[in-house]
């Protein structure tokens, strides 16, 4: 290559001349007397000289050797460099101004900054957040009451318009409560104001959540609440448990936006989320909630673990049947549900859309033991702000999503093809265990997108399909 020939040939040619230099003077710069008297390099002529005269041989002066040096240090120089600079194969001068138009104009919801001061310029609002655990108990009571507005899955309160803290009035009672958890089987739940799962509870950063935890548990089991939103010790368990018929009143600021899961954390922690005891609560960011869409919905997964049915004095098996702890211990679950039972959004009460519409489903993983694989058979997610996180850029057109225990996740979707969607955790076998939802979307067809000559026919015993 030509990069390569021009410092090679200089460097060749002062190596040359050196290496016949039978020997060496003091000093920096070897005299003309020192090379043969036949035969010698003219260091920037490149011809040899063949002449016995002394004077030609004294034209090699300080100054020629000095040309010789420099030159070929500059170009070795130069290579060095050229090598050490990484190719641009889209130099500013090429890039076209179509490619520039086709740059998104949209902005990061959330840029995460420094907060340490280690040079990164800091985000205001996360320093915002940063300053909400300072002393404010003088002003607890100041800040205006405002009942929160609760609602069963799959249901979703309507967002927080107001920009001020208030104080948030929520009420959750326990009490238990036979339901048909699957077409075969009867169980008996352990319920926050009487839904598995519990009641989506909707709230705003800076907020003081002035709890009342009532327990109507006529079993005499205990019980509190352990809300991931909470700050404190057992995430508020201590301050709220609860005897029978006993109430308690505890309160939480809210120092964090994003969604949540909420639980009862008493002992044993796993029999009462395994029989029903969790919900979401969602904490809207103070500025810059996530952008609206047309629908919203709650959705949660999670596991039930019963001991074969008994039999009863007529032979026949029971409709109901009771908790196992040594299959929890397994973590081999009965059955594995969306929104506490198998039919809950299949025929009791399957999600509805419209084409052309944005659907944005808040999801939670109350396990107690399997991570979800969330997945909407036919649609991907146009959003997902994963673990509940609603500061940072959400994660662009996903088409499932991890969720564990404890955890939650927010999804938008755009509807475009009219038909009936699948919710399903595609750890796929667990479709056989109840877990799989509707979602029905009406509208005008979409031949150009999804169609074909030959009317649609599902499988035969297919459970996709309403």
């Amino acid at each position: 290559m030509i990069h390569w020939r021009v410092p090679s040939v200089i460097s060749r040619r002062v190596v040359s001349a050196t290496r016949q230099q039978p020997a060496r003077r003091s000093g920096i710069f070897p005299s003309a007397q020192s090379f043969p008297q036949q035969a010698r390099w003219l260091p920037l002529g490149g011809r040899r000289a063949l002449s016995s005269n002394t004077k030609t041989h004294e034209r090699i002066t300080q100054r020629q050797w000095v040309s010789v040096l420099v030159i070929s240090g500059s170009a070795l120089g130069a290579l060095f460099l050229y090598r050490r600079t990484p190719a641009r194969m889209d130099s500013l001068r090429e890039r076209s101004a179509t490619a520039r138009q086709s740059e998104p104009a949209e902005k990061p919801v959330f840029v995460s900054p420094d907060i340490e001061g280690r040079g990164a310029r800091a985000d205001p609002r996360l320093l915002f957040y940063e300053t909400l655990d300072v002393d404010s108990s003088e002003d607890v009571l100041d800040l205006p009451k405002e009942e929160a507005i609760l609602t069963a899955a799959p249901h979703v309160p309507p967002p927080i318009t107001r920009d001020y803290p208030a104080l948030l009035q929520v009420s959750l009672t326990t009490s238990t409560k036979l339901v048909q958890l699957t077409n075969q089987y009867k169980y008996e739940q352990w319920t926050f104001n009487g839904t598995v799962p519990g009641p989506f509870i909707r709230a705003r950063v800076g907020d003081v959540v002035d709890l009342t935890f009532t327990n109507r548990d006529e079993t005499g089991n205990p019980h509190n609440i352990d809300c991931h939103a909470f700050t404190g010790p057992g995430g508020g368990s201590s301050l709220t448990t609860a005897e029978e018929n006993e109430t308690k009143t505890a309160r939480f600021k809210l120092l964090t936006p994003g969604l949540y899961l909420y639980h009862c954390a008493a002992a044993p922690v796993p029999v009462h989320i395994a029989n029903g005891m969790y919900g979401l609560l969602y904490v809207q960011p103070a500025d810059g909630d996530i952008p609206p869409v047309d629908r919203e919905y709650y959705v949660m997964q999670s596991e039930f673990y019963h001991e074969p049915p008994e039999i009863l004095d007529d032979g026949r098996p029971s409709k109901v049947v009771e908790f196992s702890y040594p299959n929890g211990l397994c973590e081999e679950p009965s059955i594995v549900v969306f929104n506490g039972s198998e039919s809950a959004l299949t025929r009791d009460k399957p999600l509805k859309a419209n084409t052309g519409e944005t659907v944005r489903i808040f999801f939670g993983n109350a396990g107690p033991n399997l991570t979800s694989s969330f997945h909407v058979i036919g649609s991907n997610f146009k959003n997902v702000y994963r673990d509940g996180d609603v500061l940072s850029p959400p994660g662009r057109f996903v088409s499932t999503v991890s969720v564990p225990p404890g955890g939650a996740t927010v999804v938008d979707m755009k509807m475009v093809v009219p038909g009936t969607y699948a919710l399903v955790d595609h750890a796929i076998f667990r479709l056989d265990k109840g877990g799989v939802g509707f979602l029905n979307v009406s509208g005008k067809s979409r031949p150009d997108i999804c169609g074909s000559s030959e009317p649609p026919a599902p499988c035969v015993g297919c459970k996709l399909h309403a």
